[in-house]
């Protein structure tokens, strides 16, 4: 007992001494969780920080791809088919099976030039809103694999339509004149990257004689002038329709020089994407950098993330070792205590001097004391300076959101102040340029100076012929006048100066013609030319300048009346075209109802059946040609080619087909003959439900329906009635009675 006494006082010695040390592993680690913990949630909200402003820079990307017309659905704008026809040509593309180039729809190639985002409606109003859809091809091979195309994904006569250009068309865009002053024209508004698109655009819709303006008054100025006698135009020659804002309203100038005002009533609207590709590559570009940026914070955070998770757990061992220290010593003085007691309990005699020991162990649970309330003072102080912990660890995530809302406005104004130092750059580039054109200017400006010196010398002598020949002008009316009422003599008493002098020559007036001098000297001399070709195709000798004037007179009142006679016709002949045209619009929208009306009653016809079906009209070629389902659930059945069906099935949809087509024609009779032959009995008694039923709605058309079959099932009423022909006689017996017929013999 003695011996069990000492060793467990030994042991209980040299668990306490491992106390210290665990208590101090303990707050170390404990330190270093707490160091590492604001980290883990500093790298936390920066990473999240990170992914929103990702995710800005990825919306802000979508937003400018939609808006530039880029993505799989922009073509659907332009029409409901288009994406499916691009995805088919560009399928075809692949696979070689076309022989030139190929573009289309014609919308994705067009963008709206920065800058003038504000006549992107009238300009796309002005083009056509029909032109956007269009596929162009430049051989005819290529044309009819692009009408194959067509059918095979469904588009109707009017969706994603065809054009074919010359191949030379391809190669470069037309030179396109620069806009009036004043105004915009659709080729400085629309920027199209395909030449192909853009030279259909300038042949098929006059994209560059369209002009557009902010209003009709502002277009006038800039654009309509007036010759000398009063007739208008446009100034240019180029332009021939003027666009006007705000409904798309537009004016243009016939030969006559009448102006006409046409109103739009069709409203305007956009569906071509502004050109974005600049702002988006440097969207991409920062998008990249922050996609980067956010896996440089997921790193980060990881490894703070492991940091913690490595304090934590040596934190929690360190106690569970305390802990284990702590519940051996207690168990362990526990049994020190009972050995003590059963010591002193038994009768036997210590044969060993203990005193020392107990000195020690006394001495050592002093110490333990101690430690104890140091133990329990020190908790009592965590306690104490905990709630202060928290109002530090609070206002520490406070600033950290502040600094972080801090780095946000910092990053934003950073990338302000880029986009003004760029755009700094860009305008002080601008400036050179002008100022380089402005210096070019100057000296072609001292340049013209010496030119114009020149020039008014000539023109003063040009100045004193012009008024010479003024004054020789007047004079020669003068005297053609006076010989004209004085039977070809100058009365006496009226004098004609022959020679100007200074002072006559000073009074003629300068008029400024509106045309350079050359122009009016060519047009003299053509002119003159005319007139001696036209004396000597009439062999005119007529050299009286009264009677040629009279003659002149008589033919030029002919020539009024046979003018206003041409023009009542050819205003008939523009309403006659203009009439053709709404009716051929009309027709061809008839038209169109009439074969989508035929097809869905084709296939509510077969439907009745349990079978489907589908009419396809080829207006092109003239054709129609019948699709045919057996089985309505059941694709696998479905067949074009009607010869494969069996005469039941074929007269069944022949029949259909009829009934669909009866319902656009205007027929007051209606007569079918022996159209159940081939029908099997349940094929036979639906068609004949369907016909009676059709005709009894029908109640402004007449049925007739001649049948070898039975046809007891139905019952008649006020508007179906059944005639029943009687079979004809015949004599079983030879020699006997037979059918009578008429003897032509006499």
């Amino acid at each position: 007992r003695t011996r069990k006494i000492a060793q467990t006082e030994t042991d209980l010695s040299r668990a306490k001494e491992q106390v210290d040390p665990l208590k101090d592993q303990i707050a170390k680690h404990l330190r270093d969780y707490q160091d590492v913990e604001p980290s883990v949630n500093q790298n936390k909200e920066t990473r999240e920080g990170t992914e929103k402003q990702l995710y800005a820079v990825q919306q802000k990307v979508r937003a400018m791809q939609a808006e530039s017309g880029e993505g799989k659905q922009a073509l659907a704008v332009f029409g409901s088919k288009c994406t499916a026809l691009h995805a088919a040509v560009e399928k075809s593309k692949k696979a070689n099976k076309f022989r030139g180039p190929v573009a289309g729809p014609v919308g994705m190639y067009v963008k709206v030039t920065p800058g003038k985002e504000k006549w992107a409606q009238i300009a796309e109003l002005a083009a056509g809103f029909g032109a956007l859809d269009r596929f162009i091809v430049t051989n005819q091979d290529d044309l009819k694999l692009m009408n194959k195309l067509r059918r095979e994904v469904g588009c109707g006569p009017r969706d994603c339509a065809l054009y074919r250009i010359h191949p030379r068309s391809t190669e470069e865009k037309y030179n396109v004149p620069a806009p009036p002053e004043g105004v915009e024209t659709i080729t400085s508004v629309l920027s199209v990257e395909n030449a192909m698109a853009f030279n259909f655009l300038v042949d098929n819709c006059s994209i560059d004689t369209s002009a557009l303006a902010d209003s009709k008054e502002s277009s006038e100025k800039a654009l309509l002038v007036s010759d000398g006698n009063g007739k208008r135009c446009i100034r240019g020659g180029t332009i021939r329709k003027v666009f006007v804002f705000p409904k798309g309203d537009h004016w243009q100038v016939d030969k006559a020089g009448n102006l006409s005002m046409m109103g739009n009533d069709r409203g305007m609207k956009q569906t071509i994407g502004v050109d974005r590709s600049a702002a988006i590559e440097s969207a991409k570009h920062e998008m990249k950098a922050m996609q980067q940026e956010l896996a440089r914070n997921k790193s980060e955070e990881k490894a703070v993330k492991e940091a913690s998770y490595k304090s934590k757990k040596l934190w929690n061992q360190a106690q569970k070792d305390h802990q284990k220290t702590s519940k051996n010593i207690e168990k362990m003085e526990s049994v020190l205590d009972d050995l003590k007691a059963e010591a002193e309990t038994s009768e036997e005699v210590p044969t060993i001097d203990t005193s020392d020991y107990e000195k020690d162990i006394q001495e050592a649970e002093a110490s333990m004391q101690d430690l104890k309330e140091q133990e329990a003072a020190i908790v009592q102080e965590i306690h104490s300076l905990q709630p202060g912990v928290k109002d530090q660890r609070r206002q520490l995530d406070e600033i950290t959101a502040r600094n972080r809302r801090i780095l946000d406005d910092m990053d934003k104004v950073d990338a302000k102040l880029e986009d003004i130092v760029k755009g700094q750059a860009r305008r002080q580039e601008q400036v050179d340029k002008v100022k380089a054109k402005v210096q070019q200017v100057e000296r072609g400006v001292e340049e013209q100076e010496g030119t114009v010196k020149e020039i008014k010398g000539k023109l003063g002598g040009a100045l004193a012929g012009a008024r010479k020949m003024q004054f020789d002008y007047h004079r020669d009316q003068k005297m053609f006048e006076l010989k004209k009422e004085n039977g070809g003599e100058i009365p006496p008493g009226e004098e004609v100066e022959l020679e100007p002098t200074d002072e006559d020559l000073e009074e003629i007036e300068t008029v400024e013609p509106p045309k350079e001098s050359k122009h009016y000297k060519s047009k003299i001399q053509n002119k003159l030319k005319k007139i001696d070709q036209e004396v000597q195709r009439r062999n005119m000798t007529e050299s009286d300048p009264a009677v040629a004037r009279d003659k002149y007179f008589r033919a030029k009142k002919d020539l009024d009346s046979k003018m206003v006679q041409i023009n009542a016709i050819k205003q008939n002949c523009n309403a006659l075209s203009k009439d053709l045209r709404q009716r051929k619009s009309r027709w061809r929208a008839f038209r169109g109802h009439i074969a989508e009306m035929t097809n869905i009653g084709f296939d509510e016809f077969l439907n009745k059946k349990g079978s489907a079906g589908e009419v396809e009209f080829d207006h092109e070629l003239g054709q129609l040609n019948l699709i045919v389902q057996k089985d309505n659930a059941d694709s696998n059945s479905q067949t074009k080619d009607v010869k494969a069906l069996s005469g039941g099935e074929r007269s069944f949809a022949t029949l259909s087909l009829l009934l669909a087509i009866g319902e656009s024609l205007e027929t007051p009779f209606r007569v079918m003959d022996e159209f159940d032959v081939f029908l099997d009995p349940v094929a036979r008694k639906i068609a004949m439900e369907n016909l009676v039923t059709i005709a009894k709605k029908m109640e402004h058309r007449q049925f007739i329906f001649i049948t070898p079959q039975d046809v007891s099932n139905l019952k008649t009423d006020p508007k179906l009635r059944i005639f029943m022909m009687k079979a004809p006689a015949r004599s079983a017996i030879v020699g006997g009675a037979q059918q009578q017929t008429l003897n032509f013999g006499n």
